[in-house]
């Protein structure tokens, strides 16, 4: 069976009051929380990027809401950053010319199964990683 990597476009979209991508993140995180939709893990990158998207836009109470909600989602396994992600991420930004957070989701997702559940097309242009759009695969639940 197939794991999955949940980016941060996902988890953001939930996280957020109102976003075109919030009905399909909600049925998939729904469904990851029940135990539905097994197998999906997610980089502490992601913890990250979120925490620096509500504190750019100083939104200090909603971050803390946001951080915790994310980290206590059901079912949902975080893999932490390691040298080997990093490194791998280095390489990915080099060759690829991707932004750093999408650099470590796809660093990730290689040491792992290199499928990542995301609508960034970045992704589609990295050999190996096979990216699933959201918005698709909840029409699919």
């Amino acid at each position: 069976m197939t794991t999955t990597l949940i980016e941060s476009d996902l988890l953001l979209a939930y996280m957020k009051k109102s976003d075109r991508l919030k009905p399909a993140a909600t049925k998939i995180l729904t469904g990851v929380a029940s135990g539905d939709i097994p197998r999906t893990y997610a980089s502490t990158a992601t913890l990250q990027e979120i925490i620096l998207w509500f504190y750019n836009r100083d939104m200090h109470r909603e971050l803390v809401q946001a951080t915790n909600a994310m980290t206590h989602i059901n079912n949902m396994r975080w893999i932490p950053l390691s040298p080997e992600i990093c490194l791998t991420a280095s390489m990915l930004i080099k060759e690829h010319r991707i932004n750093t957070f999408d650099a470590y989701h796809a660093a990730t997702a290689i040491t792992e199964d290199k499928t990542i559940l995301s609508t960034e097309h970045a992704y589609d242009r990295i050999k190996g990683i096979t990216r699933i759009d959201p918005e698709t695969y909840a029409k699919q639940l």
